[in-house]
Parts: C-alpha cells; structure tokens; sequence
C-alpha cells in the first residue's frame, strides 16, 4: 500500500513539474488573438468581454440577422429575411461572425479548439433563454459528408450538439445524413447556394425524428440555405418543428457597427 501511495505521489509531483515546464517553454495564449494572456477558459481578459459584448446584440429570431439599435425583434422577421422564409421556425444565434467568434469558429473546423465545450455550453444556455417553456425532444447536427469529414478528422457542428444535447438533456440525433458530396458554399450566390444544396440531406430512419421538436445545430448560418434544406428534409420525415441554433451569423460588418462595433 505503501508502495502505491509513494508511486501516487511521484506521479502527481511529476505531472506538476511537466505541466509547469510546458506553461514555461509554451505559455498560454489567447485561442482568439493570440496574446500570452489566456485565462484557463482559453481567452484573454479583452476577448472575453468582446465574446460577452458580442453574444449580447439583439438579432432578428427569423433570420438571425442583427437588429439596428432601435428596431424591435418580430416573432415573424425583420425587413432584411428572404422573400420566402425557411422551413426553420426560428434561429437563436450567439453572434455576428466577427472577432472573437470567428477564429473560434475556424479553430473548431480546422484545430482541435478548446473552446467546443464553452461555446456549446452558451449556445445552449441561449437555446434555454430564447425557448423557456417550450419542450425540444431532440438535438440534430446539421451532418458534414463522410469525405470531408475524412479530409479534417472532425465533425465541428456534431461535437458543439452533443454539448448542447449534453446540457439540455436531450438525445442527441445521427438519423440526419448527407447524402451528396457539396462544393463549399462560401463564394456562391444565394441561388447557387440553394442549388448547391438541393436534396443534399437524407434519413437514415424516422421513428425519432416523427413528430419531433428538433433542434438542428450548424456553426454558421449565412443566407440560410443549408439549415433550410437540412429542415426541409427533417420535416418531410414527419418532424413536428424545426428551430436552428448556431454560433454565429455572417453578415456585412454594417449591420452590426450601429452598435459602435468595430
């Protein structure tokens, strides 16, 4: 027993003496700017307040656009949502994508990002706050082909569900699956989004998804038309509503510097 307790105790001084070793050689520094001034949450005193900042901008539940300073959030949208509104009930969002959300974002894409677990935690409080009362049966990420999947090692958008589905105390759905490979959707036009993305999604089964109150995860929402085909194909297997909840959403810096952002 002895034995043991000695071996503990060598083990624990040892992991010490690594871990101070690693902070010297390779100090912390902020996962968002980069600064040698990371907190153990791994961002910066001012990165931490601009996230806070950021998440706090009143946006339109429709689109997930933001709001002007004096313009009043709608249950059925603002002037800038599309024409025709999207199979998805509603968004809850964190923020524009604007530091320090966006190296956030690309650091869960393309890194292995510490801050998964955090920004899921909020977005998941958000998706509390935004929808008190109202009882979700399941969480759906919106899913990544196999092939890219492959090329980055990771699925970004199921990794922040199953936090979300982890806090809330939901199931965490697999049936959504994409069933074509895509070309990225970053430099297209809205309509060629739309064609992009067309019958792109499929089910694996439908006896979770009928009837649900699903809640389909992504990152990043731009014009909608992922999330919208992604819905649009949960609803047709017999899901009862769709509401999305992302990180962020891309848009023009103007729609966000009438709040004195830049």
């Amino acid at each position: 027993m002895k034995r043991l307790v000695c071996a503990s105790a060598v083990g624990r001084a040892f992991s010490a003496a690594a871990g101070g070793l690693a902070d010297l050689l390779m100090p912390a520094v902020c996962v968002a700017c980069g600064c040698h001034d990371a907190a153990a949450e791994g961002l910066c005193p001012a990165c931490g307040v601009r996230l806070l900042r950021l998440v706090s901008l009143p946006y339109c539940p429709r689109c997930g656009a933001t709001l002007g300073p004096h313009i009043p959030e709608r249950p059925d949208g603002c002037g800038g949502c599309p024409v025709t509104l999207p199979r998805f009930e509603r968004v809850i969002r964190l923020g524009p994508y604007a530091d320090p959300l966006r190296p956030l974002i690309r650091g869960l894409k393309y890194h292995r990002c510490q801050m998964t677990q955090r920004l899921g935690v909020m977005l998941a409080e958000g998706v509390a706050a935004r929808l008190a009362g109202r009882k979700l049966d399941l969480v759906m990420p919106v899913p990544m082909h196999w092939r890219r999947r492959l090329a980055r090692g990771r699925d970004h958008a199921r990794l922040v569900a199953r936090e979300i589905a982890r806090r809330l105390d939901l199931p965490l759905g697999s049936e959504l699956v994409r069933v074509r490979h895509t070309p990225a959707q970053a430099f297209l036009s809205r309509t060629q989004r739309i064609r992009n993305v067309h019958r792109a999604f499929g089910l694996t089964g439908t006896r979770a998804v009928a009837g649900a109150d699903v809640l389909l995860v992504d990152d990043v929402t731009t014009t909608g038309a992922t999330a919208n085909e992604a819905a649009r194909t949960l609803l047709a297997g017999g899901a009862g509503h769709v509401t999305l909840a992302v990180i962020a959403k891309a848009e023009a810096p103007t729609a966000y510097a009438e709040h004195g952002w830049s």
